[in-house]
């Protein structure tokens, strides 16, 4: 049996950049920090992000059928502590966030790295977590800075 302490030190050897996930189930908006993210396929374009089932995020991926990527840049670690205290509510996680929409109307951070607008295309089980797929719809680059990562447990930039 793997514990799950020690599972979360060895992952937390990986080093991931740092998203922020939202989405639109008509006018609510919400969003969420997130690391496990990854592009699947070129063609068709497609990226998957990894929720945890008590997220509030969760079903409103699900119900809302989009979520918006937004990837970090090194100046916004506040950001990214801010979207991750799950009892917060969207009214307090986007106030003060300069934000557009582009095809889903998934609210996407300006001042971000780049950005990806997805229509959710499936949706598996993994765990305590739901694998959503989605079909990028629209995408762009936003800032030159330098990235946000996460490793040990801790933001750090190169």
């Amino acid at each position: 049996m793997i514990d799950e302490k020690d599972f979360r030190q060895v992952m937390g050897t990986f080093a991931t950049g740092v998203t922020i996930v939202t989405t639109r189930t008509g006018e609510i908006i919400h969003g969420l920090t997130a690391n496990a993210f990854c592009s699947v396929s070129l063609a068709p374009p497609l990226v998957l992000v990894c929720v945890s089932k008590t997220a509030q995020s969760h079903d409103l991926i699900r119900q809302g059928g989009c979520f918006a990527v937004s990837i970090l840049g090194a100046p916004q670690q506040d950001v990214a502590q801010r979207f991750a205290l799950d009892q917060l509510p969207a009214h307090e996680r986007f106030a003060g966030l300069r934000l557009h929409r582009a095809i889903t109307g998934a609210p996407i951070l300006e001042d971000c790295l780049a950005w990806l607008d997805c229509k959710l295309v499936a949706a598996h089980e993994g765990g305590d977590h739901t694998i959503f797929v989605g079909e990028v719809v629209a995408l762009g680059q936003a800032a030159t800075l330098p990235p946000l990562l996460y490793f040990r447990g801790d933001y750090r930039t190169l």
